[in-house]
C-alpha cells in the first residue's frame, strides 16, 4: 500500500495537464507559487478534478492560519474539455434553443422575421422587404446567424408587396 506522500498527483497549469508529481512536490510547488491554488488537481481516489485550495491533503502541514491560502470564489472553468453532448455552457451554444431564442443573430434578421410575419397585413410588406435586404447584408458582413429569418422576411415581404401593388392598382382603376 502506498503512503499519501508517494501518491501520484496531476495538476493543471494554464489549462494544460501536468504531472505526475508526488504530494510533497506539489505542496512545495503550491507554497512557492509555481502552481496556483486556483489550479485544478487530481490524484487516484478522487472522483473529479478539484481546485487545489479545496483539497485538504495539499494544505501545509503547519496549523498556522497564515500558511493557508485564502478561500477562492467558485470558478466556472472546465479543464476537462468540452461538455458532454446535450450539456451546453451557454444557452446560445444549444442549437435547439438558438432556434427559439434569438441569441447570436443579427438584430436586422430578427426584425425582418417579425415584419415577414406581419406582411399579410399588407402595410408591413414593403418594410419587411427592405429590412430583409439590410439583414442579409448585415449577416454576410458580420458572419452572424439569422439567415433563415432574413430570407423568410424577404419572401413574405416580396410576396405581399406584390399583393399590395395589385390591390393599389385595382383601387386606382376603379376611380
Amino acid at each position: 500500500m502506498s503512503s499519501p506522500a508517494s501518491e501520484q498527483w496531476f495538476y493543471s497549469q494554464s489549462g494544460q495537464q501536468r504531472g505526475p508529481v508526488s504530494l510533497d512536490e506539489l505542496r512545495v510547488m503550491l507554497s512557492n507559487g509555481q502552481v496556483l491554488w486556483s489550479e485544478m488537481v487530481w490524484s487516484a481516489g478522487m472522483a473529479n478534478w478539484s481546485p487545489a485550495s479545496s483539497v485538504g491533503a495539499l494544505r501545509p502541514l503547519s496549523s498556522s492560519p497564515g500558511d493557508r491560502p485564502p478561500a477562492l470564489p467558485p470558478q466556472a472553468i472546465n479543464y476537462a474539455g468540452p461538455p458532454p453532448p446535450g450539456q451546453y455552457r451557454d444557452v446560445g451554444e444549444d442549437p435547439k434553443m438558438r432556434m427559439l431564442i434569438p441569441v447570436g443573430r443579427s438584430p436586422w434578421a430578427i426584425i425582418a422575421g417579425y415584419l415577414g410575419l406581419l406582411s399579410p397585413l399588407l402595410i408591413f410588406a414593403p418594410f419587411a422587404l427592405i429590412v430583409s435586404i439590410m439583414a442579409i447584408r448585415d449577416i454576410k458582413r458580420r458572419q452572424t446567424h439569422g439567415m433563415g429569418r432574413a430570407v423568410f422576411g424577404l419572401i413574405m415581404g416580396a410576396l405581399f408587396s406584390i399583393v399590395l401593388c395589385i390591390f393599389m392598382v385595382a383601387v386606382i382603376a376603379q376611380k
